[in-house]
C-alpha cells in the first residue's frame, strides 16, 4: 500500500539522516549500519538498502557543488577548500506516490541546525535540499561500478594537487562537526 510505504520511507530517511556524518568513512551500507555513523556515500547506500526492503527503488545520484558550505567558507581551517568542488553522492528515490524525488540525508540534524544545507522534517513528497547546494551538474549512475564512476568524475574535476587539499578540508570539517557534537548544539 503506497501510504504504508510513504510512512516507512519518511521514517527511514529520518533514521539514516540522524546518523552522524563522519569522514572518512567506508562507502558501504553495512559500515554505516554497524558503526552508526557515515559519509554521504555510506548513509545513502544504507538508505537505498532500507528502501529496497519495502519495495521502494532508488538510484545513486552524483551532484557537483561546492566542497565547503557557505556557513563555513570563512573558517581559517576550512577556507582553503572554498574554491573546490565536490562530487557529492545522494539518491533519486522512485516513489509511486510522487514520482522521482531527490533525497539527501548527508548532514545530520545537528549540522543542518548549525547552518549546513539540508531538509529536516521531510514530507516524503518533495525534493530535499542538497548538501552541496543547488544547481550543480548531476549524473544518475548504476550501483554496479558506482565507486569507479565517482573516481572517474573526480579525476575530471580535480587538477593536480587539489585532491589532497580536498581531503584536508574534509578532515577539518569533520573535526569541526565533532567539536559541535561535543558542545551538544
Amino acid at each position: 500500500m503506497p501510504d504504508d510505504r510513504l510512512e516507512s520511507t519518511i521514517r527511514f530517511v529520518r533514521e539514516v539522516q540522524a546518523l552522524p556524518y563522519v569522514w572518512p568513512s567506508p562507502p558501504d551500507a553495512e559500515s554505516a549500519r554497524k558503526r552508526g555513523v557515515g559519509s554521504c556515500a555510506s548513509k545513502h547506500a544504507l538508505l537505498a538498502v532500507e528502501l529496497e526492503a519495502i519495495g521502494v527503488r532508488s538510484r545513486p545520484l552524483f551532484v557537483v557543488g561546492p566542497l565547503v558550505p557557505k556557513s563555513l567558507a570563512t573558517d581559517p581551517e576550512i577556507a582553503p577548500g572554498s574554491h573546490l568542488s565536490e562530487v557529492h553522492e545522494c539518491l533519486t528515490v522512485l516513489t509511486p506516490w510522487a514520482g522521482p524525488l531527490r533525497v539527501d540525508v548527508t548532514w545530520d540534524p545537528l549540522l543542518v541546525k548549525r547552518g549546513l544545507p539540508g531538509t529536516l522534517d521531510w514530507d516524503g513528497k518533495t525534493d530535499m535540499l542538497l548538501a552541496v547546494g543547488e544547481g550543480g551538474p548531476c549524473w544518475a549512475v548504476d550501483r554496479e561500478g558506482l565507486r569507479e564512476a565517482k573516481e572517474a568524475l573526480r579525476a575530471r574535476l580535480y587538477r593536480k594537487g587539489q585532491r589532497p587539499v580536498r581531503d584536508q578540508v574534509l578532515a577539518a570539517m569533520a573535526q569541526r562537526f565533532e567539536a559541535w557534537r561535543a558542545e551538544g548544539t
